[in-house]
């Protein structure tokens, strides 16, 4: 294996090419239909808005405990692996 070369998972990454990487609590599927339902719901009415807080804050309290994930933005690609794929201590000590 290269010495310059990061193996996560069945990918292999060149190292100089990982411009950045962070680890979350949502997949980029989840964050872009995040983003776009925060961008469509300022039409509602205050009373409605209301209520949609606190049905979010409801659910947000019920809902179990959020998966983590490691992002990696390379020069050409972007991937996301989730902790049930990798452990993502391991791969931040691979990465650091």
């Amino acid at each position: 294996m290269n010495e310059k070369a990061v193996e996560i998972g069945a990918v292999q990454i060149n190292s100089s090419e990982i411009k950045k990487y962070w680890v979350d609590g949502e997949s980029g599927d989840e964050r872009k239909n995040r983003l776009y339902n925060q961008e469509n719901n300022y039409l509602g009415s205050v009373f409605s808005m209301l209520v949609a807080g606190l049905i979010s804050t409801y659910l947000l309290r019920k809902k179990s405990p959020a998966k983590k994930y490691l992002h990696i933005k390379t020069e050409s690609n972007e991937y996301c692996f989730s902790e049930d794929e990798i452990n993502i201590n391991e791969a931040l000590g691979k990465l650091n």
